[in-house]
């Protein structure tokens, strides 16, 4: 086929022109007629710039003596492979060799007895596209190994993807985590109207504090994070989520906060015992002197001392009280069966329980091991948690529920009762000295309970439902 003499320099201007490399090689073979090298033709100038060979040195000259890093590369065999099969290729290939060490996108096409080679350097892309795919790698192990719950959801709170830590914390498999929402995971329904109105109106969640339904039944106070990652194609709206138990380091914060006030309040009982005993004393005896000296004709004297020493023994017993709930117990510890000691302090109050019109159940885990206990001063804390529960619930219709377990080396103890339950806002304030809904009540019996419990290296909280009940929980590590 002949070309008009202008159609052939416009074609060479295209080649020399061309924003990509262009070179043209001619078959050499063998005498089985088997192609072992290419002899180049043409190379256009971007060819030049890229192979930083100049076409002095590459036209008349044989590829694998130019560039003998094609062999190695691959594409030696597959230029020999376009000129035998006539069908041409594209190919996207690493080739490390003369001076360079680069990503090419090569197209090679059939000519007569030869091969037309056109390729452009893509490392820049290349490389940019590895960067980015090694993040995702780094991105996707942060996200795996993260010992935090993570999760990415949509603007609708459904939960796309969660990591190992998620699963762990929550309680369920990946397949199952899918196909619930956010709101799932929240103990009180206020709170997630609270994180929900936040997540709209900002777009994002910052430092959102709530209780959450964490695996096993527990729950745990947890800090939330929600921030906006990107929008697929179709226009979604993707979040990422972190969340991070801080339930120990909230009870580390509480234990602290205990310890000052119990300090605090042994201060001040120590203060108001010394103020108050040394004048309750005087009055004391005078009171006796005074006895001795009324005639036995003042009828009415009698009634009157009377009132004076029933509140005298009332404020003493009540600075006694302060001073026992407010100082450390002194305890006398042996190995013993928790279970056992339960049930002998029920059998104190179950008459109370029958007089009621009430039922107790229980449920004693019997693979709990021995702990040092002081038996006396459990039972003293526990009578107070069950007298609580029985005159929270009303009669004929209370049930007490008393239930043990071994869980994760913890040692945990339940009293339940069916009452009128306790207001969120009061749930935090039980156990400080003074507190109290009891008509005549001095607000000391919880204060106390703790104590003691704490003295055993325990921990006891309350959770409770108005109009449902009260559940009262006791932990022991076991060493």
């Amino acid at each position: 086929m002949s070309i008009k003499p202008e159609f052939e320099d416009l074609i060479i201007s295209i080649f020399e022109n061309a924003p990509y490399g262009i070179i043209s090689f001619q078959s050499i073979r063998d005498e089985r007629d088997k192609i072992i090298d290419f002899e180049c033709l043409f190379i256009n100038p971007k060819a030049e710039k890229i192979t930083g060979i100049p076409s002095g040195k590459m036209v008349g000259n044989t590829l694998l003596a130019t560039m003998p890093g094609n062999k190695e590369a691959g594409l030696f065999d597959l230029y020999a492979k376009v000129v035998e099969t006539r069908e041409s290729i594209s190919v996207k290939r690493h080739y490390e060799g003369e001076h360079f060490d680069n990503w090419f996108e090569i197209h090679a096409s059939a000519l007569a007895d030869g091969v037309t080679i056109s390729f452009v350097d893509i490392s820049e892309h290349e490389r940019a596209i590895r960067k980015a795919k090694a993040s995702e790698v780094r991105y996707e192990q942060l996200f795996q190994e993260s010992i935090d719950a993570i999760f990415i959801t949509n603007n609708e709170l459904l939960l796309l993807e969660t990591n190992d830590a998620m699963l762990k914390t929550f309680g369920y498999v990946r397949a199952v985590m899918r196909s619930l929402t956010f709101k799932n995971f929240f103990l009180n329904e206020e709170d997630f109207i609270r994180f929900n109105k936040e997540f709209y109106k900002n777009d994002r969640v910052e430092e959102f504090e709530a209780e959450l339904l964490l695996s096993n039944g527990k729950t745990g106070i947890c800090l939330i994070n929600i921030v906006e990652l990107s929008q697929t194609e179709e226009g979604l709206r993707l979040y990422q989520g972190i969340i991070k138990d801080i339930t120990r380091k909230k009870m580390s914060e509480r234990e602290l906060i205990w310890a000052e006030k119990l300090s605090m309040t042994g201060k001040i009982a120590r203060s108001i015992a010394h103020e108050v005993r040394n004048p309750l004393t005087n009055l004391s005896l005078a009171l006796e002197q005074l006895k001795d000296e009324i005639p036995a004709e003042v009828e009415e004297a009698d009634l009157y001392i009377d009132i004076i020493e029933r509140n005298s023994k009332r404020i003493g017993n009540l600075i006694t009280e302060l001073l026992e709930s407010s100082k450390p117990k002194s305890l006398k510890l042996t190995k013993s069966i928790l279970n056992e000691v339960v049930e002998d302090t029920l059998d104190l109050v179950k008459d109370r329980l029958k007089l009621q019109g009430m039922k107790l159940e229980e449920d004693y885990d019997p693979s709990i091991p021995l702990i040092p206990l002081d038996s006396d001063q459990m039972k003293t804390a526990l009578i107070n948690l069950f007298v609580n529960a029985i005159e929270a619930m009303k009669a004929g219709e209370g049930v007490l529920s008393i239930k043990t377990y071994l869980e994760d080396g913890t040692i945990f103890l339940e009293v339940r009762d069916n009452g009128m339950g306790i207001p969120q806002e009061n749930i935090d304030s039980l156990f400080e000295p003074f507190f109290t809904a009891k008509v005549g009540g001095m607000g000391l019996g919880l204060t106390a309970v703790q104590n003691i419990i704490k003295s055993h290296t325990g921990q006891i909280s309350a959770r409770s439902t108005v109009g449902e009940g009260t559940v009262f929980q006791i932990s022991f590590s076991v060493d």
